[in-house]
């Protein structure tokens, strides 16, 4: 489970935010991985010794994978779980594969922009691998945004890799894109305006305070919902000025569909929570975040280390 939204301020300039919502503990660490780094990945036979500097929340599972960040390029990738609907290729193509989880890291690796990302996947197939830290194939879906703010949503399916324009801004987890998109038709009413009054043999009925034009926004946690509620919250949210209020502005909307501990519990019996939000300003190649424990934001940019070291840095 995990929200994702995109956010352009009135300097144009681009935001990627999403919530990290899942049920085994992350424990992540802010790390950055400079140009110079090897990086391994599973189905290729030689390391790859030159890329593109990157950073942000990660897990050490043996090499520190990440389920979203930002590169020097200003080039955003997130993993959201696709449970139900995500399927990979069975076999792998020597030295062109990627793992799904590998996804995220050799996007920020090797890609600039959205057009990269689009040659990416037509250049490797994505094929199963079990996470040893989680035990199965994880079931995702992807969202990217570069610089000029061009995102796009890519879903591996079972008619292979679907890859759509990401023109709301908005992305959960199952089912399929399409079909959230279509569920928006239920909910075109939705205005932050109010009710006016209405006059019923004679007597007259008022809505109760402010809020009346909200009625049947959905409130529970599933991806259906969190993806209408995300939405109505991103078009109607006053528009920001700098990129400071774009992460203020993407933090009140994602607090919209925060999950908190005991709120969701899997049928493994593990709680399925908010571990952390992630803001990537894509125009200036900064990542901030804040974790479950804490309102704090931190904020990094890339810039701001020297990208030619030739060791990982833990910030």
């Amino acid at each position: 489970m995990c929200t994702n939204i995109t956010l352009k301020s009135t300097q144009n300039h681009f935001l990627m935010a999403r919530t990290m919502d899942f049920s085994f503990e992350l424990d992540p660490e802010m790390v950055l991985i400079p140009r110079n780094i090897p990086l391994h990945f599973t189905y290729l036979d030689h390391e790859v010794s030159s890329h593109y500097a990157y950073l942000g929340l990660a897990k050490n599972i043996g090499s520190y994978a990440l389920a979203d960040g930002i590169n020097e390029h200003g080039l955003a990738a997130a993993a959201l779980y696709f449970e139900g609907y995500a399927s990979y290729d069975q076999e792998c193509v020597p030295n062109q594969s990627l793992a799904p989880h590998e996804v995220v890291m050799w996007a920020l690796a090797q890609c600039k922009t959205i057009n990269d990302v689009r040659l990416m996947f037509e250049q490797h197939p994505i094929t199963h691998h079990v996470i040893e830290f989680l035990g199965i194939v994880p079931p995702l879906h992807w969202v990217f945004q570069d610089a000029e703010g061009a995102s796009i949503i890519v879903e591996p399916t079972e008619l292979g890799i679907q890859i759509h324009d990401n023109q709301i801004g908005v992305l959960t987890n199952s089912p399929d894109y399409t079909w959230h998109l279509t569920n928006i038709r239920n909910y075109i009413g939705l205005d932050p305006g109010q009710v006016e009054p209405r006059t019923l043999y004679g007597k007259e009925f008022k809505p109760f305070g402010q809020g009346s034009g909200t009625f049947g926004i959905p409130g529970d946690l599933t991806p259906p919902s969190r993806f209408i509620k995300a939405l109505y919250s991103k078009l109607s949210a006053q528009k920001p000025n700098t990129d400071k209020e774009l992460i203020i502005t993407a933090n009140h909307i994602l607090n919209g569909v925060d999950i908190a501990k005991g709120n969701v519990i899997t049928q493994r019996k593990t709680i399925d929570y908010t571990q952390y939000m992630s803001f990537m300003v894509t125009s200036t190649q900064t990542y901030a975040y804040r974790t479950y424990d804490s309102y704090s934001t931190h904020s990094y940019c890339i810039h701001d280390f020297n990208l030619d070291q030739s060791e990982l840095i833990k910030i």
